[in-house]
């Protein structure tokens, strides 16, 4: 009987290290196939795909509004000169 579960252990580690080995195979198998259909669905759709406006174009406007708005807000803060008195329109 001795012999006899040491030669099952012995097939049942060999099944499991040959079933170890068919998944890590099938894993790169599949995983290469994958990578293939993906750029060749990439390569086929991206040509098709509308552009989007790169962000560089809408950044400078939005700051040369923004710095127009920051001028405007200092000149009414300038202080308004009389003869007698100074007076900041912004106290």
């Amino acid at each position: 009987m001795f012999r006899s579960s040491r030669f099952l252990s012995l097939a049942l580690a060999a099944c499991l290290a040959a079933a170890a080995s068919v998944a890590a195979v099938a894993d790169r198998v599949v995983s290469a196939v994958s990578r293939g259909v993906d750029n060749l669905l990439r390569a086929w759709v991206e040509p098709f795909q509308m552009q989007a406006a790169a962000p560089a174009q809408t950044k400078p406007r939005v700051a040369l509004v923004a710095a127009r708005a920051f001028v405007l807000r200092v000149l009414k803060r300038r202080p308004t000169v009389h003869p007698s008195w100074r007076m900041c329109p912004s106290i």
